[in-house]
């Protein structure tokens, strides 16, 4: 890593792995200014960073936008974390910066408003910017010339409040002419501000878009936190705090067509998220939570980078900021057909990082220049009190670095700034329509907007010649969509467009279309030929968009369906757009000749089980019947019975029954059904030659005669774990309660996963709830076996006998001495715990089987993130052990058949072994061959009686210690010092 010694940027050369890794840049001792923050970035080979604007000029910057004469829009939110002091305005500002001089670094700031609330985000429009606040959606101007916006008007309101990372943000203008907003996660019931007999809609698991010219308003599929952005494509991808990368694949509006249909997700995670996501930080990077370490948790302003300034190679990639980690992640975004899939640019790495605690990167922007600009809010604390442990509330640098920020510019190593482009305010229309080719998809948008505020009637001429003759497929989209905004699209023009030779054009043109379909017929020809498109979005978009009426229409969704078989989006879309004829789709995907080749067997078993699924909830019993019949003709039995199941399953959940179906079909039908269901029946008790089979067959257990009993004891001690799961399951949803005795009396010899199918089972009717309550009474199950869920649910029954009876055993579940001790040792709470000596109490009784920090081996569940836990639930279960238990960690023993005996915690089961993890992180495993029997004790492994061993000042030491081990190395300035640390 090579280092310029000039103020405003930081070199790095094309170096290997191992060599950035041992060139790291030096520890910050943080807060730095903005000249020696650069010394502490560690960048992608082939890139360099430079300041573009900094304090006093910016601060707690957390968006900026250019406008068309390239000058610096920033929202500086002031008010973070918890808003204006009672009696004192709010803090917020808006600042417009100007780099007079070209140097690239913007010297010159002035104020264009004050005392706003919690301010998101803005867009330029007309001439003023769109801003997010607080609960609101505002267009501000300066009207008089002063500087100063003078007219502020509300155009939208009712956006949640709750908290100040939580707001509507992001506004921005997208492909179609709409204004976007993201929803911010609390949602609103939003109105029009200026129409007081407006309607209210809800925007809860939404986001928000309106027509900044109609002002029509509506919610859209999301839900983005802090972040919005688009691809060139017209793409929407979002982000929460663990969902760095989400995109949005199926519209709200297209679902509204069919309420019927069950869709589990709108969106798609590009990147991995949650516990799979990895981000690799060099500062500090303290969470608030251990579990999330090296994970994101403050994914926030992504960006699909769309410029000119880096390096060809990372075009259309994605980019999200993680302040908590001090970095900025790179994902390039791989094109799968209808979704995208992410993949780390940098592997073990990051775009940019910094070894500055205080870097905070919020937001990303694209700017005129094409580079990429990074919003630093430049704070020693990002994390909002409402999501930290009560120790860090009030913690003493909550507000340090109020009086900073930074914008830095981030462009390749060796790219030549060039001289500031002619304002595009200052172009004609024609000129205007020239730029919608730009490289740089600032220049196109920004080009894009003026046009559109503009209305000029003489640019439809030139607008249509880009859609017949321009090069440039992107010019030809922003044609199109400016056309349609200027209500100057012809049909001829459109019918061009779908015949487009870019799939990209010919997709847009296809959403366009949605609003022409009937009153240019010659649109229907143009959708009739896209059918069978290469392209898997043109295709997707086009049951989304189109309409399949008659015999025809039919064939067509059948083929699309067929072609989109391997894609689980695609299926979707095809039950949307067949609607309640979903039933017929299926009857026509099983009449197709099945192709030989087992990966695409597999794809069209599983379309066809999803639609039969579809029929199953929307189909009428003669409908049902005739699908049924359909099924009954795979010739395959594990991939025929896998569809029956799936049709009758969603059938019986909409409370058509078996019996209505048959009723329906014909006699020779209903022969054929029966026969088919004995021989499920017999090959579940014979043992089928493959566990797809085998599976397939149990779910059908659930329709039909009452299963025989040695059938169940045999599949439950021989099934593999997916079989018996299964068996649960198909017994759960029969009527009838007879095996359920059965499945108690082997409860202890079951693993987590069927324990918990079991208590579900229970739980899923009144009688079998009775069941439940009655093995709790005799033993056979104990409370510690149920987990707050389920425990819940039995507390608080509709039945007050059944709600009664459940308090008196959980309540009665805790032994009486173990009551005693824990009243006995309240004591140790009202003492003051000294953390350090609660170390060496840990090392010495806990350290075999629990892990905080580096000390210890992580056998039992996690305590290391005490975040959340008050010394009273420490307390509690330091000293009850088996009051609440993970079902996963239970205490189970295997005596093998020559009489060996070990016990530990069920670590993992396979067809053929158990393993077993015991203190001190050993492990051992067994053939099933070996086990002569598997069970549970229904306890901790957590010796009972651990206070023998601690007095009552350790105690107070010992809980100490695990709720405020990580503040002893003295880096988080709390409110008040940690007893006995210095």
């Amino acid at each position: 890593m090579i280092r310029n010694s000039m103020i405003v940027f930081l070199a790095v050369t094309s170096c290997p792995a191992a060599m950035l890794q041992a060139q790291l840049p030096p520890p910050a001792d943080s807060p730095v200014s903005a000249r020696q923050s650069l010394e502490h970035f560690d960048l992608a080979p082939g890139m360099r960073i430079e300041i573009a604007a900094a304090e006093p000029e910016v601060v707690d910057p957390v968006a900026i936008r250019f406008d068309s004469r390239g000058r610096m829009w920033v929202v500086e939110m002031r008010d973070y974390p918890n808003g204006p002091a009672e009696g004192e305005p709010p803090m917020s500002t808006i600042r417009l910066l100007e780099d007079r001089d070209g140097d690239g670094y913007f010297e010159h700031a002035r104020l264009f408003a004050d005392k706003l609330l919690y301010a998101t985000g803005l867009q330029p429009w007309r001439g003023g910017v769109v801003v997010t606040l607080a609960g609101r959606v505002v267009y501000m101007e300066d009207t008089d010339g002063d500087g100063r916006a003078d007219l502020q008007q509300d155009w939208y309101e009712g956006f949640a409040q709750e908290n100040a990372q939580l707001r509507a943000n992001h506004p921005r203008l997208a492909l179609d002419n709409q204004l976007y907003v993201a929803n911010g996660l609390r949602g609103g019931s939003v109105r029009d501000s200026r129409r007081p007999e407006s309607e209210a809609i809800s925007i809860s698991g939404m986001d928000f878009r309106f027509d900044p010219r109609s002002f029509q308003y509506e919610p859209v599929s999301g839900v983005g936190q802090f972040g919005l952005t688009f691809d060139d494509e017209g793409n929407r991808f979002v982000c929460s705090n663990r969902n760095p990368f989400k995109q949005i694949v199926l519209e709200n509006r297209y679902l509204a067509r069919a309420s019927a249909v069950a869709i589990a997700s709108v969106v798609e995670d590009v990147a991995r998220s949650g516990e799979e996501s990895r981000i690799y930080p060099i500062s500090r990077a303290w969470t608030t939570s251990t579990l999330h370490a090296g994970q994101f948790t403050a994914a926030c302003g992504l960006l699909v980078y769309r410029g000119t300034a880096l390096p060809a190679a990372l075009r259309g990639n994605g980019f999200t900021c993680d302040p908590t980690g001090n970095l900025v992640h790179s994902e390039r975004l791989v094109d799968e057909g209808v979704v995208f899939r992410g993949e780390p640019v940098y592997k073990e790495d990051e775009f940019l990082r910094s070894t500055d605690d205080w870097f905070r990167p919020v937001n990303l922007e694209l700017g005129p220049d094409g580079a990429l600009y990074i919003v630093d809010m430049y704070r020693a604390v990002v994390e909002h009190p409402q999501w930290v442990p009560d120790e860090l509330k009030d913690r003493l640098d909550n507000r340090f670095g109020d009086d900073r920020g930074r914008i830095y510019r981030v462009v390749a190593s060796d790219w030549k700034g060039k001289p500031a482009a002619r304002s595009l305010e200052e172009m004609d229309s024609r000129q205007l329509v020239k730029t919608l080719a730009h490289a740089n998809s600032w220049q196109r948008e920004t080009a894009a907007r003026l046009l559109l505020e503009q209305s000029d009637p003489e640019a439809a001429a030139e607008l249509e010649r880009v859609v017949r003759r321009s090069e440039s497929p992107l010019a030809r989209m922003h044609a199109l969509w400016l056309l349609d905004g200027l209500k100057s699209l012809r049909e001829a023009t459109l019918v061009a467009g779908l015949c487009d030779r870019s799939a990209a054009v010919r997709r847009q043109s296809i959403r366009i279309a949605e609003s022409y379909l009937q009153d240019w017929p010659g649109l229907e020809q143009a959708f009739g030929q896209l059918v069978e498109d290469e392209d898997a979005r043109v295709r997707f978009q086009l049951l989304l968009s189109g309409s399949f009426p008659g015999t025809e229409g039919l064939d067509q969704l059948v083929g699309l369906a067929l072609a989109g078989a391997g894609d689980s989006w695609m299926q979707q879309a095809v039950q949307i757009a067949a609607g309640t004829r979903v039933g017929t789709v299926l009857v026509g995907v099983l009449s197709r000749p099945w192709p030989d080749d087992a990966a695409l067997r597999r794809q069209r078993m599983e379309l066809a089980a999803r639609l039969a699924a579809g029929s199953g909830r929307l189909s009428t019993p003669g409908e049902l019947a005739v699908s049924l019949e359909s099924v009954l003709q795979i010739d395959d039995r594990s991939e025929g019975w896998s569809v029956m199941a799936a049709l009758l399953e969603a059938a019986r959940r909409r409370g058509i029954s078996l019996q209505q179906i048959l009723a329906e079909s014909r006699p020779e039908m209903r022969q054929l059904f029966n026969q088919t269901l004995a021989l499920s029946r017999r090959e579940v008790a014979e043992g089928m030659p493959s566990v797809g089979l085998h599976e397939a067959a149990i779910r059908l257990l659930a329709f039909g005669p009452i299963i025989e009993q040695p059938v169940v004891g045999k599949l439950l001690a021989e099934g593999t774990l997916e079989v018996r799961v299964g068996l649960v399951r198909a017994l759960a949803d029969r009527s009838d309660d007879s095996r359920w005795e059965q499945l108690i009396g082997r409860f202890r010899s079951e693993v987590p996963r069927v324990r918990r199918e079991v208590v579900d089972g229970l739980l899923r009717r009144e009688s079998r709830t009775r069941m439940l309550l009655a093995a709790i009474e005799s033993g056979s199950i104990r409370t510690s076996e149920l987990d707050a869920v389920r425990t819940k649910r039995l507390i608080d029954h509709g039945n007050p006998e059944i709600r009664d009876l459940a308090r008196k055993l959980f309540d009665a579940a805790v032994p009486a001495d173990r009551r005693k001790v824990l009243a006995d040792y309240q004591q140790a709470l009202e003492l003051t715990g000294r953390p350090q000596q609660g170390e060496i109490v840990f090392r010495k009784n806990c350290a075999t089987c629990h892990r905080v920090g580096t000390i210890g081996v992580n056998v039992a569940p996690d305590i290391a993130d005490s975040r959340s836990r008050q010394p009273q639930q420490i307390l509690a279960d330091i000293l009850q052990p088996n009051r609440a238990i993970d079902s996963n960690y239970l205490g189970y023993s295997v005596l093998t058949t020559d009489g060996r005996q070990e016990s530990g915690i069920l670590a993992s089961e396979t067809t053929v072994s158990i393993t077993l993890r015991q203190p001190e992180g050993k492990t051992v495993t067994f053939l099933r061959s070996e086990i002569e029997e598997l069970r549970s004790s229904g306890i901790s492994l957590m010796p009972v009686g651990l206070e023998k061993n601690i007095d009552k000042q350790q105690m107070a030491d010992l809980v100490s210690f695990i709720k405020n081990w990580r503040y002893l190395d003295g880096k988080t300035p709390l409110a008040r010092p940690l007893p006995g640390t210095k």
